[in-house]
């Protein structure tokens, strides 16, 4: 097998970022035959590559399907998830441990975040696999979250690392089904008390839950700064929209680009509302929002300028790369956040994620002299 990092001709924007994934390829023979021999004589070196890097992309291999890019995983002794609760984007099941990553609408970009960022407990090791390659764009963004911490301004990172996040999330009554996989209300009502939500049920069957925590702590294995990337403001995906303006048409590029602040958030404020409400008092989706918590515990949001901040640092620290047939990317998803850009299909991403840790249980991020701090 060959390492390496991702080639220009590779990528579909240049960054900052050039070591993100590591990409181990065949040098001669690709079979599946020859990926199991790989994983089942060296699981303990990839491992530590996925420490090292945090991405591992494997890339040249004939994977085929679901249960191939299963047993990848199981190979590498990741200890599947066979559940997927409290997921924001709806999902298809395609065997017992393995789902399709998202039924967003194509032309939608779902922002950066780490996979379940708003549970306490949440999968280390996220991965996807790309079973049909995309006709044009549908890339998935990757992100070194210290790397993207360190890039901030001073106040920024002094707001992220003092203020707790407080995340509130409504679940209508006929969604339960999806976004807890079937579970009774007190089988629902268990899961949320063992997490440490606050939570409400409503008389009509839906349900609002919430929690807090501060997004940084400290790596379990290689104490490396993490920053949960869970902040839910459409003033950061404007600049994601901004950087792709060429894939939309003149209007959108005109609307993203120029409208004034206040105007552009309080217009997607308004689409949001329209999308969920019915008849003016009963939501039909799910919706999550996310605040900081000042000194006087009370509920604050980002300004605008660091909205833009963030979202332009997001950017510039991404490694943005065309999907191949077959890829397997593996994350660790405590160090890095993922999103996905707007595509046209068919495009087939599967995705599966294990080793389940409590971010509770993990140490405080250990802030050095090497940040902005």
């Amino acid at each position: 097998m060959r390492l390496r990092f991702l080639q220009d001709d590779e990528k579909t924007f240049s960054s900052i970022e050039t070591e993100l994934p590591l990409v181990i390829e065949p040098v001669n023979e690709k079979s599946f035959t020859v990926l199991k021999t790989l994983l089942n004589e060296s699981c303990d070196w990839f491992n530590k590559q996925l420490d090292t890097y945090g991405a591992i992309l494997f890339r040249g291999f004939e994977v085929e399907g679901a249960e191939q890019f299963q047993k990848v995983l199981e190979l590498l002794n990741i200890e599947l998830e066979p559940v997927y609760h409290f997921g924001s984007a709806h999902r298809v099941r395609i065997t017992d441990k393995v789902f399709t990553s998202s039924e967003a609408p194509p032309h939608q970009i779902i922002a950066p975040h780490n996979e379940l960022n708003m549970v306490p407990i949440r999968p280390s090791v996220l991965a996807f696999f790309c079973q049909i390659q995309p006709d044009l764009y549908g890339e998935t963004p990757i992100i070194n979250t210290e790397k993207l911490f360190s890039s901030l301004s001073p106040s920024l990172q002094h707001k992220i690392s003092n203020f707790p996040q407080r995340f509130v999330r409504y679940v209508p009554n006929h969604l339960l089904e999806i976004v807890f996989e079937e579970l009774s209300r007190d089988e629902i009502t268990k899961l949320l008390r063992e997490q440490g939500f606050d939570f409400t049920w409503k008389e009509d069957g839906s349900i609002n839950f919430e929690c807090s925590h501060i997004p940084l702590f400290s790596h379990p294995r290689t104490n490396r700064l993490c920053f949960c990337l869970s902040i839910v403001d459409c003033l950061v995906s404007r600049e994601w929209y901004r950087n792709l303006g060429q894939r939309y048409s003149f209007g959108q590029r005109l609307y993203s680009n120029w409208l004034p602040a206040k105007l552009y958030k309080r217009i997607q404020q308004g689409l949001t509302t329209a999308a969920t409400v019915v008849d003016g008092s009963q939501k039909r989706t799910s919706t999550l929002n996310t605040y900081f918590l000042n000194d006087q515990n009370q509920y604050t949001t980002m300004t605008a300028a660091e909205a833009k901040e963030l979202g332009r640092a997001e950017w510039k620290n991404a490694a943005i790369f065309q999907w191949k047939q077959g890829d397997i990317l593996v994350m660790d998803n405590l160090q890095i956040a993922h999103s996905r850009l707007n595509t046209k299909p068919p495009r087939k991403i599967l995705t599966a994620f294990g080793n389940m840790c409590n971010i509770r249980d993990i140490k405080p991020a250990l802030l050095t002299s090497g940040l902005n701090i």
